[in-house]
């Protein structure tokens, strides 16, 4: 199922002449969708808050004692049993956060590469890091939303909290989000904000007094506005609107929904509660518990008895030949074996069915680049999806800006053996200049190739004035050395 809000849409808020009354209707049924409700949950697996674990509890027996009156006047005491659900052990795994993690930095990790520099400056300071929380978000919860203001990318999350979140409302012809809303509450006794994006600009609500609807706090503006500033102060000069909305969605994949699938999701469950009820073994076993044979004493003297063993690290034997009392200390032995097979198994499907790297089986400094490649196939299939998804909101927010290309690349973060990269370059060098072989060296950063061309070039220059210094050096010596022999052998004669 396609993870889409669709409950209102561009053409019913077309029909709503009250726009406070329409966005409060929006942000009401936006926040009681499937959408919102699914995007929470996955927030929470994100932020290791496994909701099957901790709704998990335990049945606790207590007893209590009364004292009744009889028909007859006489007093008695009786004994209840009641049981109560408490929570038990809740042991969270954060495997959610750790795929998604690798997905979104594996791709967008060392940015976007457009044609030229030029292009990319206008995307604004900070883009790659900004595009690569969107990535994240929208793993995480289905789709994430990139607003273009005026000179740089903000971030819409469809899910923050309970209170805050953004939505959007699509054209029911083309599917295209025409309004989008967003919407945040710092408290529930705070006011309702919410922030109004239409194609002829923005308008900024709050709740009124009585927080039955919404007031105007700020009266819809353009979204380029120009000002003049003078001696006089500051004045509006222009104002401009984009050609479409100034908002484009990144999707998760193909199908608009969370990377928390139930297949995932199950797992993660499973896991947990695994890990959850060893625990509540381990703290019921309490390592040792003891046998007590023939002991005519109370509770409250069994207690005492107990306290005095641990205490004295002795126990005395004492019989008056009647009969004998025995205690005899016996330790649980919690099984492990099959949950740690358990566990084992739950792991290697969850990285499977992820489509996840595990970096625990890239082990050994051996390891060729060959078999690195092979382990990391999956990863590599998922993030190839994935890509689609990136390319397809950098190129609509380009569009924004009026520029049409198809040259979006992304540098993916790579795991290889650079001992043997090395080795490979020296091996083939003589088919390949420098400068290749600098930018195919791992140790060597992009950015400082040329400097070490430079610094190469430099030495080269060096060497061949001092080469050229020694041999004018010792053609001097050798001139040197024929004049001292001929002027022996003149006075020889």
């Amino acid at each position: 199922m396609i993870q889409v809000f669709t409950k209102i849409t561009w053409q019913d808020w077309q029909n709503e002449p009250d726009k406070g009354k329409a966005t409060l209707a929006v942000i009401g049924a936006y926040k009681h969708s499937e959408d919102f409700d699914k995007a929470g949950i996955a927030q929470r697996y994100y932020e290791a808050k496994n909701d099957t674990v901790s709704a998990k509890v335990v049945l606790q027996a207590t007893t209590s004692e009364t004292e009744q009156t009889t028909a007859d006047g006489k007093k008695v005491k009786k004994k209840a049993t009641a049981t109560q659900a408490i929570p038990g052990q809740r042991i969270y795994s954060d495997f959610f956060r750790r795929f998604t993690m690798q997905q979104a930095n594996y791709l967008l990790g060392n940015g976007v590469e457009l044609e030229n520099d030029e292009m990319k400056g206008k995307l604004g300071i900070g883009f790659d890091t900004t595009l690569a929380k969107i990535g994240l978000y929208a793993l995480v919860h289905g789709v994430c939303w990139g607003y273009w203001n005026l000179d740089h990318v903000e971030i819409l999350r469809a899910y923050t909290d309970k209170n805050s979140g953004f939505v959007a409302l699509l054209d029911e012809l083309t599917g295209e989000p025409m309004v989008g809303v967003q919407f945040w509450q710092i408290g529930d006794d705070k006011p309702l904000m919410a922030r109004v994006f239409e194609p002829d600009g923005v308008t900024v609500y709050k709740t009124r007094e009585n927080a039955s609807d919404l007031e105007v706090a700020q009266e819809k503006r353009a979204y380029k506005r120009t000002y003049a500033r003078d001696i006089t102060g500051e004045r509006l000069v222009s104002e401009e609107n984009y050609s479409a909305l100034p908002i484009v969605p990144l999707y998760a994949n193909d199908k608009k929904q969370t990377e928390l699938t139930l297949a995932i999701r199950s797992k993660i469950d499973l896991y947990d509660i695994v890990l959850s009820d060893f625990g509540n073994n381990l703290e019921k076993a309490n390592d040792v518990y003891w046998v007590l044979n023939n002991f005519g004493g109370n509770f409250d003297e069994v207690a005492l008895m107990l306290e005095q063993i641990h205490r004295l690290k002795a126990i005395a034997n004492i019989s008056d030949g009647t009969s004998s009392s025995t205690v005899t200390p016996e330790t649980f032995e919690v099984p492990y074996a099959a949950r740690q097979t358990a566990l084992e198994l739950l792991e290697r499907q969850l990285y499977r069915d992820y489509m996840a790297l595990d970096v625990s089986e890239l082990t050994g400094g051996s390891l060729t680049n060959v078999a690195i490649r092979a382990s990391m196939a999956n990863l590599d299939l998922k993030a190839n999806a994935y890509e689609w998804q990136c390319f397809d909101f950098v190129q609509k927010l380009l569009r924004i800006l009026g520029i049409e290309t198809e040259t979006i690349r992304f540098k993916r973060q790579t795991i290889a053996n650079e001992s043997e990269i090395i080795q490979n370059i020296y091996t083939a060098q003589g088919d390949l200049d420098k400068e290749t072989r600098l930018k195919l060296n791992p140790m060597i950063q992009p950015e400082e190739i040329d400097d070490i061309i430079k610094r190469g070039e430099e030495e080269s220059l060096l060497g061949i004035r001092m080469a050229q210094q020694a041999m004018q050096k010792t053609g001097e010596e050798e001139e040197d050395a024929v004049s001292d022999g001929d002027s022996s052998s003149a006075g020889g004669e």
